[in-house]
């Protein structure tokens, strides 16, 4: 039979705070979230063909790009 190789045994350490686990699932929510704002307003202009003459929709444009 041939060896094996036998991992150590663990070092035992502290557990990470569960606060730390909250604030980044809210981050990562948060940057989703507009992440697919920014996305669906890109999709929104460039269906409905938003122009320069439409101050509502092109101020966005500057505001992105």
């Amino acid at each position: 039979m041939t060896e094996r190789y036998v991992r150590p045994p663990l070092v035992a350490q502290e557990s990470v705070p569960a606060w730390r686990a909250v604030w980044r699932f809210r981050l990562v929510g948060i940057v989703l979230l507009a992440l697919l704002v920014l996305v669906g307003v890109l999709l929104f202009r460039s269906f409905t063909g938003a122009t320069a003459q439409d101050p509502g929709l092109d101020a966005l444009g500057t505001l992105i790009s």
